[in-house]
């Protein structure tokens, strides 16, 4: 018994249908981790230290409020 040919082919063209697809998302994925990669300056510069000034801070009070409790009503 032989296998049916159809199969085969079915599978040539799914290969053929995808292979674009699977190609964009590659280069997509690559070049957005190309992009995002940190870029090393040719020439080490001193960064400049960031000043940093107290920041005022307001008095800040936290309270829990209470559910009310349900009422019963009777009819």
């Amino acid at each position: 018994m032989t296998k049916p040919s159809t199969r085969k082919k079915r599978n040539k063209l799914t290969i053929a249908l995808l292979a674009p697809i699977f190609i964009i998302i590659f280069i997509v994925g690559w070049s957005l981790y190309w992009i995002g990669q940190p870029r090393r300056p040719n020439t080490k510069q001193q960064q400049k230290p960031i000043k940093k000034t107290p920041a005022e801070q307001d008095q800040i009070e936290l309270i829990a409020i209470p559910q009310q409790e349900k009422e019963i009503l009777a009819n």
